[in-house]
């Protein structure tokens, strides 16, 4: 990409940033936010005067950036602000209350999902045939794929940046969200688990990304309950096994799917080898 661009390296930056700010305990939910959102804006900005100052080189460098970088640089944004009000209007009261507001959240998220189906599936399968009308800044998108009409900064949007950015911010969301279901869920097993039961737990020693590796390799080769397993339930279930927090699993997948330098399926070759040089050593044995 072009020289002296150094957002990607900010863009970790900022995500450590957010990860502290969030940590702070002693902030308020509108401080956290406040904090937050000031940080991003000020990133967006420099990523902005950079993209509107220096030319890119070609339309192929021009919609890598506008499919890839932008979508997730402003899809923090949207997350942060999305966030804020889901976190200062859950209701007050039982525990029941509260995972009825998480559901209709999740409902909103899927209607969303629904109300642009065909572009959603173009984001997730990563087709290229409409780049072209979607990440070129005077690209044309026809009304019926894109019937809702934003107010965009035209020397810094494409049609289908912002569309994107919600499709991460809102995957994002729903990661959080059925966290928060999955609290109230082992809150509520804890109140009505037998007494004396036993229950073995190990450690994931290994790096939580390879875990998203697995997790996903096992959600898409359907070997867990038949594949009518969902994702969130496997990972669920595997942080409930090895007592450890993935995240947002969907943010780590992103980053397994860029390597360059390695292997994006590191951990599963590295699990092949090992196997088969167990093998090969049980044979000699």
């Amino acid at each position: 990409m072009r020289k002296n661009n150094n957002a990607k390296q900010e863009f970790r930056d900022l995500r450590l940033r957010l990860k502290g700010i969030a940590a702070r305990g002693d902030y308020s939910l509108l401080s956290r936010f406040n904090e937050s959102i000031s940080l991003i804006n000020a990133f967006l900005a420099v990523v902005r005067e950079r993209v509107t100052t220096v030319a890119f080189r070609d339309q192929l460098e021009e919609i890598y950036f506008f499919k890839f970088e932008k979508p997730e640089y402003y899809a923090l944004k949207i997350y942060q602000v999305s966030l804020f009000g889901i976190l200062n209007q859950r209701p007050v009261g039982t525990d029941e209350m509260l995972r009825s507001y998480y559901v209709e959240e999740l409902a909103f998220i899927s209607r969303f999902f629904k109300q642009y189906a065909f572009l959603y599936e173009y984001y997730r399968s990563g087709f290229t045939q409409m780049d072209e009308l979607l990440f070129l800044r005077d690209g044309m998108v026809p009304d019926v794929l894109l019937p809702e009409f934003w107010e965009l900064d035209g020397e810094f949007s494409t049609p289908g940046d912002y569309l994107f950015s919600k499709f991460i911010a809102y995957e994002s969301l729903r990661e959080f969200i059925l966290g928060e279901l999955r609290v109230l869920e082992v809150r509520a097993a804890a109140v009505v688990a037998p007494v004396g039961v036993d229950k073995k737990w190990f450690d994931w020693t290994g790096e939580v990304v390879n875990l998203v590796e697995l997790g996903y390799a096992l959600y898409v080769s359907r070997q867990i309950g038949d594949g009518k397993v969902s994702l969130a339930e496997i990972f669920r279930w595997m942080e409930e096994s090895f007592g450890l927090e993935v995240g947002i699993p969907a943010n780590r997948f992103r980053e397994i799917k860029r390597r360059k330098r390695i292997s994006r399926t590191h951990f599963l070759d590295l699990l092949q080898q090992a196997l088969l040089k167990y093998m090969d050593n049980d044979l000699e044995g």
